[in-house]
């Protein structure tokens, strides 16, 4: 199978006439979708090849999150990071070849027919950094970059595990906003940070990703945070989050 992106004309006016065609998201008005991307021109069918990945539709998403991040990115792993980037391929992916997905994940806001929710996560609408983290689909696939460990091979998602287990959405946001953690290694290096902090009895909460990323943009101006080695930043990244929070006098 392969992926089909929307053409621009077809983005552009799903984007532009949002108000007028709501209700159909809302009522999952199947019939609208069908006729409506079965207009010539509508979809333009890529080159990608992909399996349909195997998403859990568990309705905690504590757990359903995790699992969606690896499945998403197992089935597109070889996704270039410039066809990552495509509001077009995401959007498609989102209206059709994986609207069951779109569904279950915001069902709760086409229930309150959340309008503002429900475009953010169907178009890029917040900057195009941020919007990678905010739409429903492109997030898993992020997430799943970003934080994947190639040199674990017995368990590449373990930090990937430890970024899903609470509250997946804000951090997805709030944690990749920063201008560093756009850098594999520094992710991977503050997230192992982290997890260390938590084998220790720490309950790792928003305070201790925020502290981390405001740090790196404290010391990006004293030196090339880019050459960092990975177990640099998990010292570096310990050892603030340790002094700032006092954790050692806690004896923790």
């Amino acid at each position: 199978m392969k992926i089909k992106f929307l053409s621009e004309d077809t983005l552009q006016d799903l984007r532009a006439n949002f108000d007028s065609y709501k209700e159909h998201y809302f009522n999952k008005d199947e019939q609208w979708f069908q006729s409506y991307f079965a207009k010539e021109g509508a979809t333009i069918e890529s080159k990608i090849e992909y399996i349909h990945p195997a998403f859990s539709f568990n309705p905690d998403f504590s757990v359903s999150d995790f699992e969606n991040v690896k499945a998403m990115y197992e089935a597109l792993k070889h996704l270039t990071v410039a066809e990552a980037t495509q509001e077009r391929l995401w959007a498609g992916l989102a209206h059709m070849q994986m609207r069951d997905y779109f569904y279950f994940r915001l069902s709760e806001d086409i229930a309150k027919k959340n309008d503002k929710r429900l475009k953010s996560a169907l178009y890029f609408v917040n900057g195009a950094k941020r919007s990678l983290f905010v739409h429903v689909l492109a997030r898993l696939w992020w997430v799943g970059y970003m934080t994947y460990d190639e040199n674990n091979r017995e368990d590449p998602y373990w930090l990937t595990e430890f970024f899903c287990s609470a509250e997946f959405s804000g951090r997805s946001v709030y944690f990749f906003s920063s201008n560093f953690t756009g850098n594999r290694t520094i992710t991977k290096g503050i997230l192992r940070a982290l997890i260390t902090l938590r084998d220790e009895g720490v309950h790792v909460k928003r305070e201790h990703f925020v502290e981390a990323g405001r740090y790196l943009n404290i010391s990006g101006g004293a030196m090339v945070l880019d050459m960092l080695e990975e177990e640099e930043v998990k010292d570096m990244i310990e050892a603030r989050i340790r002094k700032v929070f006092n954790l050692n006098a806690v004896g923790v």
